[in-house]
This record gives structure tokens, C-alpha cells and sequence, in this order.
């Protein structure tokens, strides 16, 4: 049964839709070089407006299934998508999960003052020692997703050793070990391009669409507790968010 079948499915119409296509699409109806059913009799078939379909389809471009092409209509153009990793964009615990899922592995490792630079471009004023750590954010066997800076309070830091082992989930780690939990994170998001670094550690090309997330976490005082920068390859990872009108919360 996909999300569109499922009328306890608690997903967007639009999203409902594009799982239902990508499942067909997977089994082979239609095939690779196909044409898509146009607009018009998708809303049919699956009783949704216009609006529904051309949503559903926009996600399925983005996964690299289907493309438009002049005088062959929507054209399917994979039967898998893209590899890419889907981020919620909602409260506090989705950010949590997304620590957990896209597991950090270090590159390199220090404990220093902050630079001025990274201040300034993280917006904080802020000083003392931090546990810096720069790696790679992924799931296994999988490209990675990102490449991370985070930046750790020290007197709140775990040894190196122990934050290498679990994998970047510190600010759960530092609530339940040192009795200081997130009250609050800040999150500014970006776009841009891949620098020759960043595209050469994300074995990415230079110049390549890209998002950057920065994010500020707050114990209840309104201290810094970490700060991390990320910089994601724009066909590797999406930020996914619904919102609701007051007349239906």
C-alpha cells in the first residue's frame, strides 16, 4: 500500500502523490525513456488538483527521476533516485535526529580559543576554549552528505576519544553527561558553491550547488553550548517542511 492509498497517512497530498509515482516508477511503469502521464490525467487518476501533481512532480525532478523535454512531455529518466539525504526542517528533536543519522566522522581534531573569523561568521561573541572537530557527515555506505565544522564548548566537551566513538550526537551527550541541555538552537541556511576544497573533500565538483547551514546551540541561560558549519552538495540534501493555517492546528 503507498502513502496515496493510505488514508491514515498523515503526509502532504503532494508528497503522498510522489511516493506513489516513485513506486511505479521503480517498478518499471512507466520505464526509463517513458513519457509520465501528463498533468491533466494525473489529476484524474488520482482525484488531486493541479497544484497536487505539479508539487509531486517537482520532487520527483529533484530526485533526478523524471525531466521535461521539448516535443516528449515528462520523460522518465531514472529508475532510482538520485542518492540524497532528507532533512525535516521542524523543532529542536529533528535536529537531534539528524545528529543521529548523519553520523560525523572526524577528520581533525583540536582544542583552541575561537577564531575571530568563525565568530563572526557564526554571529556570536563568544570566548574561552573549544573542542573543534572538522569531518565528513554521512550515512554508511553512502556519499557524504556534508562536510562539517562543530565546534564544542570545552568545559563541556567530552574527550576526543569518546566523541569520535559516537558519531556526533555531543549536545544529547553533554544534557545527559554534564547536565546542560539544548534549550534552544539557531539556524541560518544558505546558498552557494562549492569551494575547490569543500568539492574536493566531498568528491564533488568545484563550483557545484550547494547549501550551508549554521547553527547556534543554547543551554537555558542563553550560553553557547557548540556551534557547527555545514556545507552540503545541493543533490545530496534537502530540507523538508510542512506548514499548517491557524484554522487547522
Amino acid at each position: 500500500m503507498t502513502a496515496m492509498d493510505d488514508p491514515g497517512s498523515n503526509a502532504p497530498r503532494y508528497m503522498a502523490l510522489a511516493e506513489t509515482l516513485r513506486a511505479r516508477i521503480a517498478a518499471g511503469d512507466p520505464d526509463v525513456g517513458e513519457q509520465l502521464p501528463t498533468e491533466h490525467a494525473l489529476c484524474e487518476r488520482y482525484a488531486v488538483s493541479r497544484h497536487t501533481v505539479r508539487e509531486a512532480l517537482r520532487l520527483l525532478a529533484e530526485a533526478g527521476l523524471i525531466a521535461r523535454r521539448r516535443g516528449a512531455g515528462t520523460v522518465v529518466v531514472a529508475r532510482e533516485a538520485r542518492q540524497s539525504f532528507a532533512q525535516r526542517l521542524g523543532g529542536v528533536d529533528d535536529l537531534m535526529q539528524y545528529a543521529r543519522d548523519a553520523q560525523l566522522t572526524a577528520l581533525s581534531t583540536e582544542v583552541r580559543a575561537l577564531d575571530p573569523a568563525v565568530a563572526r561568521a557564526m554571529g556570536v561573541n563568544v570566548n574561552g576554549d573549544y573542542l573543534h572537530v572538522h569531518g565528513l557527515r554521512g550515512e554508511p555506505d553512502r556519499p557524504a552528505i556534508a562536510l562539517t565544522d562543530v565546534y564544542i564548548r570545552a568545559d563541556l566537551a567530552p574527550p576526543v576519544e569518546t566523541y569520535v566513538d559516537m558519531g556526533g550526537a555531543i549536545t544529547e551527550w553533554i544534557a545527559r553527561e554534564k547536565s546542560v541541555p539544548t534549550a534552544r538552537i539557531e539556524q541560518t541556511i544558505s546558498a552557494g558553491a562549492l569551494t575547490e576544497a569543500e568539492a574536493e573533500a566531498l568528491g564533488a565538483d568545484a563550483g557545484e550547488a550547494a547549501l550551508r547551514t549554521r547553527r547556534r546551540y543554547f543551554d537555558k541561560g542563553g550560553r553557547i553550548i557548540a556551534l557547527s558549519d555545514s556545507v552540503h552538495p545541493a543533490d545530496r540534501f534537502t530540507y523538508e517542511m510542512v506548514l499548517k493555517s491557524e484554522a487547522e492546528s
